[in-house]
């Protein structure tokens, strides 16, 4: 495994979105991947970088590579869930869009400055890659635009260990869609053209301003009538219903990967059966 940190100039422009405050030590290694300090600095003062993430690769240059990813089964039960308590304490937001532990493996990661108020989740849905440090969104031809990120979406770990884009303001939540699984991303608009920050550390491709990276898949529940209609027509268990619609929904991901990596005369698997509205 490869553990290179190159402290490039880029760092501010990842940096330059988030709150200010105390610059953080990044560690580096030996190629036997023992830590190297900086003179005066003691081991303990660096933040080690976190393990690659499963099913990512790491590139010559140290940062990642994430084209596709497993889709979590969704559904876990079709039981109502009463609506949440309200909460009236103020959010706390996350200081760091991308954590010191994972941006050894990001070379930039362009945001908004500040939220946008509230922004519909629905409206268009793209698969967000990772090539070399850079998020793409992967669109039919070769000339992927770079990705501009809405003020509230962070980096994080998922349980089973794949990055994934969370929220800023629920930094305990983990993430909410992989990286390389398709998002619902709401609205954007044309491409532009990168700032020379980005454009230094990316390349020089088109950028898009998506409103929101979320999964399609959340609330899960917001799934259950259409589901218990498939159960009405097919007479199948709660059970049955749960397995089945899950069996769908993540052989629909990879044959979605599929088509985009590999093969796109593949025929799309559809689901609709189970939760067309």
């Amino acid at each position: 495994m490869i553990r290179v940190v190159l402290l490039l100039p880029v760092a501010a422009l990842i940096a330059a979105c988030s709150p200010s405050g105390p610059e953080q030590l990044l560690c580096t290694f030996d190629d036997k991947g023992r830590i190297v300090t900086q003179s005066g600095n003691a081991e303990a003062a660096c933040v080690e970088p976190a393990p690659i993430p499963t099913g990512a690769t790491q590139e010559q240059s140290g940062r990642l590579t994430i084209l596709e990813a497993p889709l979590p089964p969704p559904f876990s039960d079709l039981g109502e869930k009463l609506p949440p308590d309200p909460v009236n304490s103020k959010p706390v937001l996350e200081r760091f869009a991308v954590p010191p532990e994972l941006s050894y493996y990001i070379r930039a990661f362009p945001q908004a400055a500040e939220p946008r108020g509230a922004v519909l989740d629905l409206g268009s849905q793209h698969t967000i890659v990772l090539r070399d440090g850079c998020f793409f969104l992967d669109r039919e031809g070769a000339d992927d635009p770079l990705v501009f990120f809405p003020y509230s979406t962070a980096l994080v770990m998922d349980e089973e260990g794949y990055l994934a884009f969370g929220s800023r303001y629920e930094p305990n939540r983990m993430g909410s869609v992989r990286v390389g699984l398709t998002a619902e991303t709401g609205w954007f608009g044309e491409p532009s053209e990168p700032d020379p920050a980005l454009a230094e550390a990316c390349g020089n491709h088109k950028v898009v301003s998506v409103t929101t990276v979320s999964n399609p898949f959340n609330p899960p529940d917001r799934f259950t009538s259409a589901l218990r209609r498939y159960g009405e027509r097919s007479g199948a268990t709660e059970k049955q219903i749960v397995e089945r619609a899950n069996k769908c929904a993540v052989e629909q991901a990879k044959r979605e990967a599929d088509r985009r990596l590999r093969n796109p005369a593949l025929d799309p698997i559809d689901c609709n059966r189970f939760w067309g509205f």
